[in-house]
């Protein structure tokens, strides 16, 4: 037998393989030292996405780096990567006191992602210090945690004279759900400010009561859209069946925000005389996936937040939530209509509620086939 002749101008591939978590550790902890600052801050980042407990040790030197973008970066990271422990935690809390105003911002964050209970007090001292530039995190941070401890500061801060202050602050009494923020709320449903006037709208959802309707109906009607989202909002969590006229209304509004606000509430009111009209909004929704990329904002224009490329699935969820009546073939035909635009993997796409509320069930996800099915009263 002959032997075979190599192949002229063929070179055996070699495989390329990808790098081991190790070998990038290694490569990191000696970038850790290098003399660019924006080099350290990308690798204090890389090794918050990285995790695991080598990662974290790896962070020490950058977070005592003389940089603050650096040490607010590996702050992050610290939170991030796999989870601080209690005694990673108590060094969180120590960055509340960074000279830096970024890195008491970064904490702050931290702690409120984590529900650190323990740091209320220092977070509290930090809202009552002289420095404006970490407030607005705190609020938040303290608003996640929700110690109603925190209340009193944070309504004092709803004073303040920067309307974004106001707005945190606003947020946070709704997310710890105090009766005693609760008048703060309602004092600013008139703020000059159209973002605090929709906080305020939008925290009377958590503090509201039933004698609270005629003041979020009037905010329904304010010239600005975020006030009228967060008013619908509210009539819907509230549970106010008396305003499902107003918010049926609200379907037709300019704004996407506020049309999604008005689906939301209509699934939570399950407003029978919605269905139509659901229906008719069904039709003229976009599929998922397939929005119209998002420009620059027009000046005094509301912060995209995707509206648009949700309202589809939340119209979906809306009529899955309200039940069908006798005469709805009109309806049943017109989410076949909507289904047929759907490819298979779209269809298989979990759906989560546009908007939290107390008390959603937790546990599994429908997917919008399922919701699909529900919707056109075919269960």
């Amino acid at each position: 037998m002959g032997t075979r002749a190599p192949r002229r101008g063929v070179r055996r591939s070699r495989r390329t393989r990808a790098p081991r978590s190790d070998e990038v550790l290694r490569v990191l902890r000696r970038r850790a030292h290098d003399p660019s600052g924006e080099v350290r801050q990308a690798v204090a980042g890389l090794l918050g996405e990285l995790g695991g407990r080598a990662a974290l040790a790896a962070l020490g030197p950058l977070l005592a780096d003389p940089s603050d973008r650096v040490r607010r970066t590996a702050v992050l990271a610290l939170g991030k990567a796999g989870g601080p422990s209690p005694r990673e935690l108590a060094r969180i809390r120590g960055f509340l006191a960074d000279p830096a105003p970024r890195v008491r911002a970064a904490a702050a964050v931290v702690l409120g992602r984590r529900a650190d209970r323990a740091s209320v007090p220092a977070l509290l001292k930090r809202l009552a210090g002289p420095g404006t530039w970490e407030k607005p995190s705190v609020a938040i941070a303290l608003g996640r945690i929700g110690d109603r401890r925190a209340v009193p500061a944070l309504r004092a801060l709803a004073e303040s004279p920067a309307r974004w202050l106001r707005v945190c602050a606003l947020h946070a009494l709704g997310e710890i759900g105090a009766p005693a923020g609760r008048p703060t709320a309602r004092h600013h449903l008139t703020d000059p400010a159209w973002s605090v006037r929709g906080a305020a709208a939008t925290a009377l959802g958590a503090l509201g009561t039933p004698g609270d309707a005629p003041r979020l109906l009037a905010a329904a009607r304010d010239p600005h859209p975020w006030p009228r989202r967060g008013a619908i909002y509210a009539l819907g969590r509230l549970g106010r069946r008396e305003a499902a006229g107003t918010i049926r209304s609200a379907l037709r509004d300019r704004s996407p925000e506020v049309r999604l606000a008005a689906v939301w509430a209509l699934g939570e009111l399950g407003d029978p005389a919605a269905r139509r009209p659901l229906a008719r909004l069904l039709a003229g929704c976009v599929p998922p996936g397939r929005a119209a990329p998002i420009t620059p904002p027009v000046e005094g224009a509301l912060p995209s937040t995707g509206a648009e490329e949700r309202l589809f699935e939340a119209t979906v969820a809306a009529l899955a939530r309200i039940p069908a009546g006798p005469r709805d073939g009109a309806v049943a035909a017109a989410v076949a209509r909507a289904r047929r635009r759907l490819e298979a993997p779209e269809l298989d796409r979990p759906v989560r509620p546009a908007f939290a509320a107390a008390g959603d069930p937790s546990g599994p996800v429908p997917t919008l086939r399922e919701l699909l099915r529900l919707a056109g009263g075919t269960a």
